[in-house]
């Protein structure tokens, strides 16, 4: 086994930034408030032009001849409270590429968005690159549209890391083509396995072997039959009838389980919210048209099983009522009394789980889904974005764009994503090919905690650093579903994301067809307005009378009419239409 390596492994070198090193080149000149390390080019010579004159990123070479300041903006929270411009990662791609980043705006907290559209109503004020902005697609495109931002295509055609996870992961180009063909953002490369199969049930195995003779259900008739003995037979043995077959609660990670069971009679990721409905719920494509999920028969079929379920106590009557202290309370009940749950995590004897220590919640199995009345039998399944907090673009007054997508290209290696999200290699994470991956083979790479008192100074680094990895939101990285599935696990009999891994396998089985997955769109103008609007509005309606039909305060056969018609009347064709719009523009300028 490969043991962490400090000092001993190589003396690292990094430039100290004090007070802002001069760079002997900015990026680019303009006026603004600006902090107060910022530079101009009124200092360039013809041989420090020509260093810089690459006309594509194949042919950028890091580290630069020269060195090369790049003003950036960040929207997103730096580790611990510090600032991006103290962090080890930006002396460590400075080390690497001899370029400086100036981060004259660093912004998190409720007014960076604020300050974030003051900084584009004055185009002399434009940094050299976004980090992160959290911009929406719609946002983004209408940046590029007014020529504050600009098209990547060009820059990122030859670019190795870009073209490398776009052959890795097909729909990543995809999801960052505008609807007018332009690509305004690098874009993240965040793909979680697990993740993508979320909505899981788990269900307790010592009552599967007590009263099913360890057979786990199938269908939705032999749930249903099972979740009956659960209710009758007293499997917790304490003499009364306290047992609750299946629970969830709304609001929590994909402890909604009424997403799990609806996916045995039609597919609908349509999960309950007592807030803000999610974009695109009961929402997919058919063949290229887009339908509604929620209004068809097989959708009334499962409210139909559902409000049986209901009815009879076998789905927790506080299912739509209790909240995670009260969720939390039933699971972990000492005389235990719940059969199934839903969750994306482990909260049955969670404290063991997620410590990763052995514990009661091995005695948990993750229950594939079930078949319903007509063969249904799919997971819900989320679609990757790669668009993240809008990471990765250029401005326009960017003087070197070329180097500007070069290094965003080279963030997107293995090697520096790495570092961007564990620090210095050797300390926070070092390459291995011993012992298990999270997807069960050979590792790629391990990872390390580092230590709040690890003596930077001592071990060879210029200065002691209290940031030394970026936030997830201001990441440009290559982490893939291969890539990461190549990490190394410790332990994986108790480890929580190797049990997580092992889910979404069972669960992939059941996938949808990733075709039929409605991307993250980018709707402009008045259809964006529209689009916000009927999600809160006609979702909102969608997602209460889903619960009352599943309560009985709704008559599924008498009233289901009326939920239709009132669809209907609040615009929902329209709904429909306008998805189909943008729906149609994405995949033309995909190329689809």
């Amino acid at each position: 086994m490969k043991k962490r390596r400090f000092f001993n492994k190589r003396i690292i070198s990094i430039i100290a930034s004090t007070a802002m090193v001069v760079s002997l080149l900015g990026g680019c000149q303009k006026s603004g408030t600006k902090s107060s390390n910022a530079k101009t080019d009124d200092t360039k010579s013809t041989s420090s032009e020509d260093a810089f004159n690459f006309k594509s990123v194949k042919d950028v070479t890091f580290p630069l001849k020269q060195k090369l300041e790049l003003t950036v903006f960040v929207y997103a929270t730096a580790t611990g409270g510090g600032t991006y411009q103290d962090n080890y990662v930006t002396d460590w791609l400075e080390e690497k590429t001899n370029i400086h980043l100036n981060y004259v705006y660093d912004l998190d907290g409720d007014d960076a968005k604020t300050k974030l559209n003051l900084v584009m109503t004055d185009a002399a004020s434009l940094p050299d690159i976004f980090l992160a902005t959290n911009w929406t697609k719609s946002e983004v495109q209408s940046y590029g549209q007014q020529g504050l931002i600009i098209p990547l295509n060009d820059y990122l055609k030859d670019a190795p890391n870009w073209n490398a996870n776009n052959e890795k992961s097909p729909s990543r180009k995809a999801d960052l083509t505008m609807t007018d063909g332009n690509i305004y953002t690098y874009g993240d490369e965040n793909e979680s396995f697990h993740n993508m199969f979320q909505n899981r049930m788990w269900i307790y195995m010592p009552w599967v072997e007590k009263l099913n003779d360890g057979k786990v259900p199938q269908t939705t008739d032999e749930l249903y039959d099972y979740m009956k003995k659960i209710k009758t037979q007293d499997p917790n043995g304490n003499g009364a009838a306290d047992e609750i077959p299946m629970t969830g609660y709304i609001g929590g990670w994909a402890t909604d389980p009424t997403v799990w069971m609806i996916n045995s009679f039609v597919q609908c990721n349509n999960p309950l919210s007592n807030t803000n409905p999610t974009v695109a719920a009961g929402f997919v494509a058919n063949n290229g048209k887009i339908e509604y999920n929620v209004m068809k028969d097989q959708y009334k079929d499962a409210l139909k099983y559902m409000n049986k379920l209901y009815k009879e106590g076998l789905l927790d009557n506080q299912t739509f009522t209790q909240d995670n202290t009260q969720y939390d309370s039933a699971l972990n009940n000492t005389d235990h009394l719940v059969g199934l749950y839903a969750d994306g995590g482990v909260n049955a004897d969670g404290d063991n789980f997620w410590a990763n220590k052995p514990g009661d919640w091995q005695n948990w199995a993750c229950l594939e889904p079930v078949a319903g009345p007509d063969g249904v039998r799919l997971a819900a399944r989320s679609i990757n974005s790669y668009f993240g907090s809008s990471v990765g673009s250029i401005s326009a007054n960017c003087k070197y764009p070329v180097i500007a997508a070069a290094l965003f290209d080279f963030m997107a290696s293995e090697e520096a994503s790495n570092v961007q999200s564990y620090g210095p290699e050797g300390i926070g994470w070092d390459w291995t090919t011993d012992g298990t991956s999270l997807g069960g083979g050979t590792p790629k790479y391990e990872t390390y905690k580092i230590p709040d008192d690890f003596d930077w100074l001592g071990n060879g680094f210029s200065k002691k650093y209290d940031h030394w990895y970026y936030t997830s939101d201001a990441m440009v990285r290559s982490s893939n579903i291969d890539f990461r599935s190549a990490v190394k696990i410790e332990h994986p009999e108790v480890n929580g994301d190797y049990v997580f891994q092992k889910a979404a396998e069972k669960y992939e089985k059941y996938s949808p067809d990733v075709s039929t997955l409605i991307p993250n769109l980018a709707f402009g103008g008045e259809d964006s307005q529209a689009i916000s609007e009927y999600t809160l509005t006609i979702g909102g309606f969608v997602n209460q009378a889903t619960v009352q039909f599943i309560t009985g305060n709704m008559d599924i056969d008498k009233d289901w009419n009326n939920y239709i018609s009132k669809l209907k009347d609040m615009g929902v064709e329209d709904y429909i239409a306008r998805y189909q719009k943008c729906y149609d523009a994405y995949m033309k300028a995909a190329g689809k």
